[in-house]
């Protein structure tokens, strides 16, 4: 399992992505029992990602994991369906070796046994007065103008018309060259940096896009929230000053959580219902990927559901290659939900996606993240007032 973890860690660095590790200990289970235990594992991870033996339980690498809040969603689908213990530890790109990320699930393990509370995963939490290289330039990135915001834009279907942008950070690392959020956001989330990547995204994004609102009124602005945000009491009220601030209207704001972000957490939601209140959007992002979101769905103030890119990927023109993509938009209809299709690759896609009922899609086919300057082309022509362009200066 150690190689399985070192080649997952080198891959991640090389590719920019964050790597987790998973241990699990079968409390009280048969020899039996803990055999047929790896079917379970298999069945919660993707497909490429490693699973084995370790000791008297089991290890997983989640090799393209987005964020700690997707482990955990590994975990409590592990969790729900045996007495097991879980321990996670979770590396940025080049962050630890493979034997400090096991250690580190190792002991993460030890404080899920122990847990006064009976949550059966417990995630390592580093001290936070200890710092690594990239913890380090981390907390610089932002005081060095080092983050850079791209725009991934979201179009109707299936004539392609431009109805939002999804705001994506990048940090333009100073060795490392531009790495994308997956590379340095769950270290932003452990070291306590989130909330302020998070205060310059949104005033970065709504200013601009109140720019190009100009020429496209209608246009929406997709905003991911981390939920260490939502762990701020004073996070709705923040996003209020904010868009009073820049002056963008918050009917066309679109805020991003995931679906572990909001389940079982009373408290995040009630400060979605305040911006929900406010006219703010909100959508469950990857929906599909979390645990026991049916449930839970008809109670939050969710606008918008997007399609998980895992579920675009299996579109392949039968009914079984689209029978998730097809129950999640009708739930989106029965329930009066928008929804949005990630990860749209290919013209089949788009239009397997339109006969299925979707009515709007992001993905490269459309196109990648853009630079403003690039966004800008896909916007209405118009020449600015003389007035305008003295007030809010140059578009892009």
């Amino acid at each position: 399992m150690r190689e399985a973890v070192a080649a997952a860690l080198s891959r991640g660095a090389s590719e920019g992505r964050s790597t987790a590790v998973l241990l699990v200990g079968l409390e009280g289970a048969d020899g039996e029992a803990r055999d047929g235990f790896g079917e379970l594992m298999r069945r919660s991870v993707l497909r490429d990602d490693p699973i084995g033996r370790f000791g008297d339980g089991y290890a997983a690498v989640l090799q393209d994991i987005r964020s700690v809040d997707n482990a955990e969603a590994v975990a409590r689908r592990i969790a729900v369906a045996g007495p097991a213990r879980i321990g996670i530890a979770v590396a940025a790109p080049g962050e630890y070796g493979a034997d400090d990320l096991l250690n580190r699930a190792a002991l993460a393990l030890q404080e899920a046994r122990s847990r006064p509370d009976g949550a059966p995963w417990a995630c390592y939490e580093p001290d936070p007065t200890a710092t690594t290289p990239l913890a380090e330039a981390l907390h610089e990135a932002s005081t060095n103008d080092q983050l850079r915001l791209l725009y991934q834009p979201i179009v109707a279907l299936p004539d392609g018309a431009l109805t939002g942008v999804e705001a994506l950070v990048r940090w333009a690392h100073p060795e490392r060259g531009t790495l994308d959020p997956d590379a340095f956001v769950p270290l932003a989330e452990r070291i306590g940096l989130i909330g302020e990547i998070g205060r310059w995204v949104l005033q970065e994004a709504t200013t601009q896009a109140a720019r190009w609102q100009r020429r496209l009124p209608a246009l929406q602005l997709n905003v991911n929230v981390s939920p260490r945000q939502l762990d701020d009491d004073g996070f709705a009220a923040e996003v209020l000053r904010i868009l009073e601030r820049t002056g963008f209207f918050p009917g066309n704001l679109v805020l991003e959580v995931t679906e572990g972000a909001v389940i079982g957490a009373p408290a995040s939601v009630a400060q979605l219902a305040v911006l929900s209140n406010a006219g703010i959007r909100i959508a469950l992002d990857d929906f599909g990927t979390g645990y026991s979101s049916l449930r839970y769905l008809a109670r939050l103030p969710v606008d918008v559901l997007k399609l998980d890119r895992l579920f675009v990927a299996e579109l392949d023109g039968t009914s079984r290659g689209g029978a998730v993509a097809q129950a999640v938009l009708r739930l989106g209809q029965i329930l009066n939900l928008d929804t949005v299709a990630e990860g749209v690759e290919s013209e089949a896609q788009a239009r397997e996606l339109t006969l299925l009922g979707c009515h709007k899609a992001q993905g490269y086919h459309f196109a990648r993240p853009l630079t403003p300057a690039e966004l800008q082309r896909w916007l209405p022509a118009g020449d600015l007032s003389r007035y305008e362009a003295e007030v809010w200066g140059p578009e892009v």
